[in-house]
């Protein structure tokens, strides 16, 4: 679509709900779940099939590893009981080369695994993101009304943040500690079962409380991903705000706003650090308890004549060391799990985003139809909406625009002027009644088909952050520098542009703050003709700007015209005087409709605005 402006969405207020994601909802606010971890885990697991291949090497490369780990104190016994304790020192002639050996290829496979989980990472998480945004694109501007800007950033960045760590850190710990533990039990096992029966009762200990912290903290890590949201949306909007809250000396007020959010952030991320935290504790008394129990118990096992400290000393030493083993991985695993926690939270909020429904759907790509070249006329006929469905915006409503003609629409603000416009862009579909463009309901013509035909010039006109020729050639990125250039002569914008610091080169900054609002709608003029659209709708284009940049539109506006069918929105009457046909909305209905001149001799609604707007442009 040929967009001289941003999105339009006037009158849009909290309605019929954005499908499964609706922002700030009930069931995130009560911390309740919407997905089960298998079904998260379900779904990330189709965005890791296309690399099998790096997961294949990965396990292979843990479980190496993790070997070359649990062999260590293995060689520490063998070192004490057969060659320091009989004076047997000839064998570390064989014995070193085989340390290293395991030392170094320990390294090795930890390295490659722990790049490989980082790549697989990586790449996931970028084809989520990639897909979030993709799916963003095609939703209603619905979704945006009524969730702000900052919610939907904080899906994209802090809950895609929180799963990426998960990839980095918590599956490579989760894969090595589990093999460690078990090649350590395997070699505890075949050193001395019964202090190895001792070493693991407490085992069952720590995994049981790790269960029941898990299931507290996943509650804990989704109202901090929530709150990080709102703080995140707020900061957006203060941002985006800032010379109206400096206007109205709101600064105070703003930032009251914001510390609450922040505070309230704080408190549920140290809510949720007190029960991670918790779990270090008790798995290192855990520990302590389990080296106590295995002193004590090897006590015994000597005493009994069934251990000998002179010849077995190494395996009492290797068994402190595996319980070192065996404890510390239960203590990151311990950790990894509330960290896995916060990851589903996050996985679950950004999967919402794709859960959502999309409300303005297209037919199959074989019922579908590609809109031929305009040649009759635009029908709106008996449609009513809503964005709440029980408090319609319009109601009943029936006009027609002819091909080649300028309809304008004009009433009162709230009439519903501009929800005529998002229905024929298909922003949303209406209640009942249809749109049809030379007899083609519009939901039977592809949106890309029906919007590529379609050039709009809102009021407030958005230019994206990059160069002034970019954003010309916006809506046809490979138009020439020439056809630009002719674009902007065309409206009268080429002068002005020429003026500036670096011409068609100068980045237009975030909110166009270094240009003028009227020389922003010149170039917003510009882009929509560059892509010579069918249809050109003018939603209050002109109605921001001064008198003397006015004329200059106006002037443009000749050329933007030309050979169009135009649809004009305005406030100002005395703009749309020369349309074909104007249309008077009130309270959502069509209460007149003529020329200006037939108008104004009915001495209606159209009469008293006009000679209403007459006398204030004589006062002034």
């Amino acid at each position: 679509m040929g967009f001289g402006g941003g999105p339009m969405g006037p009158g849009m207020g909290p309605g019929m709900g954005g499908g499964a994601g609706v922002f700030g909802g009930r069931s995130e606010r009560e911390g309740r779940r919407k997905l089960s971890d298998t079904v998260l885990l379900k779904r990330l697991v189709r965005y890791m099939r296309r690399y099998q291949h790096q997961l294949i090497i990965i396990i292979a490369s843990v479980i190496t590893s993790s070997l070359c780990n649990t062999m260590m104190p293995y060689l520490h016994s063998i070192a004490i009981d057969q060659i320091i304790s009989p004076g047997n020192f000839s064998g570390f002639y064989w014995w070193v080369p085989v340390f290293l050996s395991i030392a170094t290829l320990g390294f090795i496979t930890m390295y490659l695994q722990q790049y490989l989980i980082a790549y697989v990472g990586e790449n996931v998480i970028s084809e989520v993101r990639r897909d979030m945004m993709k799916h963003l694109q095609v939703l209603s501007l619905r979704y945006f009304a009524e969730g702000e800007t900052g919610r939907v950033m904080s899906r994209v960045t802090n809950d895609a943040e929180a799963v990426r760590v998960f990839f980095r850190m918590g599956i490579t710990t989760v894969f090595m500690d589990i093999a460690t533990i078990t090649g350590a039990l395997v070699l505890m096992t075949y050193l001395n079962p019964q202090l190895t029966l001792i070493s693991v009762i407490m085992i069952p200990i720590i995994l049981g409380f790790t269960f029941i912290l898990g299931h507290f903290s996943r509650k804990a890590y989704r109202v901090t991903r929530m709150t990080i949201s709102t703080v995140t949306s707020l900061s957006q909007e203060a941002i985006s705000g800032m010379k109206v809250i400096q206007s109205f000396t709101r600064e105070e007020g703003t930032m009251d706003t914001f510390n609450k959010a922040q505070d309230e952030n704080v408190k549920s991320n140290l809510n949720a650090a007190r029960i991670s935290l918790s779990s270090m504790p008790v798995t290192s008394s855990m520990r302590i308890l389990g080296t106590v129990l295995i002193l004590w118990f090897a006590t015994t096992l000597y005493q009994s004549g069934v251990l000998n400290v002179s010849t077995q000393l190494g395996i009492l030493v290797a068994f402190l060391e595996y319980q070192m083993q065996l404890f510390m991985p239960l203590m990151t695993i311990s950790q990894v799990y509330i960290q896995y926690q916060s990851a589903m939270s996050g996985l679950e909020r950004m999967f919402d985003v794709l859960d959502t429904d999309v409300e303005v759907k297209e037919l199959p790509q074989n019922e579908i139809l590609e809109l031929p070249p305009l040649e009759k006329e635009i029908l709106f006929d008996h449609v009513t909406f809503g964005y709440d469905q029980k408090v319609p915006v319009i109601h009943d409503v029936s006009f027609n625009i002819p091909y080649n003609q300028k309809v304008a629409i004009v009433g009162p603000t709230g009439a519903g002027k501009s929800t005529l416009i998002n229905l024929l862009c298909r922003f949303y579909d209406p209640l009942s009644g249809n749109i049809s463009i030379d007899g083609h309901d519009l939901k039977a013509i592809s949106l890309s088909s029906l919007r590529s035909k379609i050039g709009i010039v809102l009021q407030d006109s958005f230019l994206f952050n990059t160069t002034v020729r970019e954003n010309i050639r916006y809506g046809r990125p490979l138009a020439s520098d020439e056809e630009v250039i002719n674009a902007a002569k065309a409206v009268g914008a080429h002068d002005f542009i020429m003026r500036l610091p670096d011409g068609y080169d100068m980045v237009i900054s975030e909110g166009s703050s270094n240009i003028s609002l009227g020389q922003r709608q010149l170039i917003s003029f510009a882009r929509a003709l560059l892509v010579d659209p069918t249809i050109l709708i003018l939603d209050e284009a002109t109605s921001s700007v001064d008198p003397y940049t006015e004329l200059i539109i106006q002037n443009a506006l000749q050329k933007l015209l030309e050979n169009r069918t135009a649809i004009i929105i305005a406030h100002r009457l005395s703009t749309v005087r020369s349309a074909n046909k104007i249309v008077v909305l009130n309270g959502g209905q069509i209460v007149e409709e003529g020329t200006h001149r037939q108008l104004l001799g009915k001495d209606g609604l159209y009469s008293l605005l006009y000679r209403s707007q007459l006398r204030d442009d004589i006062k002034v």
